[in-house]
């Protein structure tokens, strides 16, 4: 395990790596998968997207999907038409490493974009053999491209959700290869896989819990409301942004009363993008409904909000209101994000903005938040020498 030296006693959580165009054509078998492989193809109207399965994403039938980078565009929120106009600070790790000063931030936390936030985008479609190809190819670039390049890259392992042993074996394989988390599905029962609830799962958490590693649910996992076609390209994407926290609200709450966590009391869960400020009040609510229906006695053992702190973490990256409620959360359940390169990133200005946010918070507890919490979660070997006590 190499070192990290930490610069800025920063531990970002939350960012994405755009697949670079030969992830998949340059590892996965031309003979056996053909033009199944994921890989680039232009459209009909000059642009480009990403064809898998030798089919195009469905968004890809309606607007340009080659890459998901719209806080590193210039101008930003501008949308890349063609490979040519991805930003390289996005794709290239030693280009990433300068946005990564720019933001004055020790490291950049991987969730793809192509292969799907939520480890979902390679469940379904081609061949079971084609899909694990896909998946495992994804985890060895993470590795060969990006953690040997660099120890400020913590790579999050995909892994198979339609065969548990599988998933397993993929999961022990990612983490003796330096994964440091895997990304999992808080509904996998909308793939028509058996409920995250049932015992079906339990090989995985066991895995994660033995491994201590933590699964990581990812912001957008269920479905939501349709946008109104009325809204600007701006508008309709501010106003999803701000209602896809209600996705991950369904999520936590099946999870605080699934009995997962009372089953593994050791498994560390990341509620991923969705910020923190409306914790409090799902806790409370939890705990509320937890004692006014006598759930107790039906056999969950932990009250929701004991069961939160000690076992579930959430990120943030520009609140206010959900710092100043941090108490409520569990100072020790708090980590940081940017969510480079996406629209809600604060990235270029992420410094700024988190000294803003955290004004007035106490040396010890900022440093707790901005780094010690996840140092501890993502089991991190750091070099703290170089700090000036900065949180």
């Amino acid at each position: 395990m190499t070192t990290l030296k930490l610069k800025y006693g920063v531990i970002s959580t939350d960012e994405h790596v755009q697949e670079a165009p030969e992830v998949w054509t340059s590892r996965m078998s031309k003979a056996q998968f053909g033009d199944d492989i994921p890989q680039i193809r232009e459209m009909p109207d000059g642009s480009e997207a990403w064809f898998i399965a030798n089919a195009p994403p469905a968004k890809a039938r309606v607007k340009h999907s080659v890459a998901s980078v719209a806080a590193a565009m210039v101008p930003r929120n501008a949308v890349p038409r063609r490979w040519e106009d991805v930003p390289k600070n996005t794709y290239v790790p030693s280009e990433r490493l300068k946005a990564m000063d720019v933001d004055q931030v020790d490291t950049h936390t991987f969730f793809p974009n192509i292969a799907g936030f939520s480890n979902q985008r390679f469940q379904e479609e081609g061949s079971e053999e084609f899909r694990l190809a896909c998946i495992q190819a994804y985890n060895d670039w993470l590795v060969e491209e990006w953690t040997t390049f660099s120890p400020r890259y913590i790579a999050q392992t995909l892994a198979p959700m339609w065969n548990v042993e599988m998933a397993v074996g993929e999961v022990h394989r990612s983490v003796k290869n330096g994964h440091k988390a895997l990304i999992w599905h808080g509904a996998p029962e909308v793939f028509g896989l058996p409920h995250f609830n049932e015992s079906h799962w339990d090989p995985i958490f066991a895995t994660c819990q033995e491994l201590d590693i933590p699964m990581c649910l990812h912001l957008g996992a269920v479905p939501v409301l349709e946008s109104w076609k009325g809204y600007t390209p701006q508008t309709g994407a501010a106003m999803s942004a701000t209602r896809a926290i209600s996705s991950q609200i369904q999520i936590i709450a099946n999870v605080l009363f699934s009995g997962v966590l009372d089953r593994f009391p050791r498994l560390k869960v990341i509620m991923v993008e969705s910020g923190i400020g409306w914790i409090p009040y799902v806790l409370e609510l939890a705990d509320h409904e937890y004692h006014n229906l006598g759930v107790a006695g039906e056999g969950l053992a932990t009250r929701p909000s004991e069961a939160f702190k000690r076992q579930v973490y959430a990120n943030f990256w520009y609140e206010q209101f959900g710092l100043q409620n941090r108490y409520d959360i569990g100072v020790d359940n708090i980590i940081y994000e940017t969510d480079f390169p996406h629209p809600t990133s604060t990235w270029p200005n992420s410094k700024a903005i988190r000294e803003k946010t955290m004004e007035g918070i106490p040396a010890d507890e900022r440093k707790k938040m901005l780094m010690t919490n996840a140092i501890k979660l993502y089991k991190l070997d750091v070099d703290t020498s170089a700090l000036d006590g900065r949180a």
